[in-house]
């Protein structure tokens, strides 16, 4: 499991999100280095049962891990922003779990905040019922 603070880099539009190599290393299947160009397409639920498709290769100098097609996707579709913090985790399946979490912004005086403004990480699934 992992969790990150987002910078500015892992929210642009033209950028991807950088893993921590631990990170990547503990959480994420492992990739070929043999190849060229190190990559692998990641499928992550989120707490409402969505997948996320996103493709993580490791590249550039220094060499580094990266999340980049369907990235921008997830951050658009959450409205993360730089200071927030996304989270991943392999359940007791093996699947990848993605959670996500805003920083509360500063209320005007005539605005109350919102009970979805501040969404909270994935939880790990109860265990199943056999039958």
């Amino acid at each position: 499991m992992f969790c990150k603070t987002l910078t500015a880099s892992d929210t642009s539009t033209h950028g991807g999100f950088s893993v921590p190599r631990r990170a990547a290393e503990d959480c994420f299947p492992p990739l070929d280095y043999s190849q060229q160009r190190p990559s692998q397409e990641l499928v992550a639920k989120d707490l409402h049962g969505l997948e996320w498709r996103f493709r993580h290769i490791y590249r550039g100098q220094p060499r580094r891990h990266l999340l980049t097609t369907g990235w921008s996707a997830f951050v658009n579709k959450k409205k993360l922003v730089s200071g927030d913090a996304v989270l991943f985790l392999r359940g007791d399946d093996g699947e990848l779990r993605l959670g996500s979490s805003s920083t509360p912004t500063s209320p005007s005086p005539s605005s109350s905040p919102s009970p979805t403004s501040n969404p909270v990480f994935f939880t790990k699934p109860s265990p199943a019922k056999s039958n």
